[in-house]
C-alpha cells in the first residue's frame, strides 16, 4: 500500500522536497507545499521564510531560486546548511536544483521515490525524523 505521492508539485523554490516534511506527511490537514496556499502550512513556511516571499523571485517569475543571478542568497545557504546538517536525514536543496536541471524533473521525481520510499511498506521517510510515515520504521541517525 503506498502512501502520499513525491511531486513536482511539492518541490519548493529552493529544491527542498516538501513531500518529505512532517506537515505534509500529517494524517489531518498536511501542508500543501510551499507553492500551495497558507493553509496548513507551518508558521515558518507561511510567514516567515524568506524563500517563498522573496520578491526578486515573484517580479521575475522564476520557479526556482537558481535561475536568479544572485543564486545562492543567504536564505538559501542557511536552509542549505540546515537540511545538510540538522536532521536525521540529509537532503540538499542545492543539489536538487542541480539534479533537476542535470537529469530532468521526472528523472528527479524518480530517484527522489527510490531514495525516499520506505522498503518496508513503500510510504514516504519524514526528513525531518528519519522514520517512515507509515510503518514507523526508523532510517538514519535519530536526533
Amino acid at each position: 500500500m503506498e502512501g502520499k505521492m513525491i511531486s513536482a508539485a511539492m518541490i519548493a523554490p529552493c529544491g527542498l522536497n516538501c513531500s518529505l516534511c512532517k506537515r505534509a506527511l500529517a494524517e489531518t490537514n498536511p501542508c500543501p507545499g510551499c507553492s500551495g496556499p497558507d493553509e496548513n502550512k507551518p508558521e515558518f513556511c507561511a510567514k516567515i521564510c524568506g524563500i517563498i516571499r522573496c520578491r526578486k523571485r515573484i517580479d521575475n517569475g522564476y520557479e526556482y531560486c537558481d535561475e536568479c543571478p544572485d543564486y545562492p542568497c543567504e536564505d538559501v545557504m542557511e536552509k542549505e546548511a540546515r537540511y545538510t546538517s540538522q536532521y536525521p536525514l540529509y537532503e540538499s536543496p542545492g543539489k536538487n536544483l542541480r539534479d533537476i536541471r542535470e537529469l530532468g524533473m521526472e528523472q528527479f521525481l524518480k530517484n527522489e521515490r527510490d531514495h525516499w520510499t520506505c522498503g518496508e511498506c513503500g510510504h514516504i521517510i519524514c526528513v525531518h525524523t528519519g522514520i517512515c510515515s507509515g510503518c514507523g520504521e526508523k532510517y538514519g541517525e535519530q536526533k
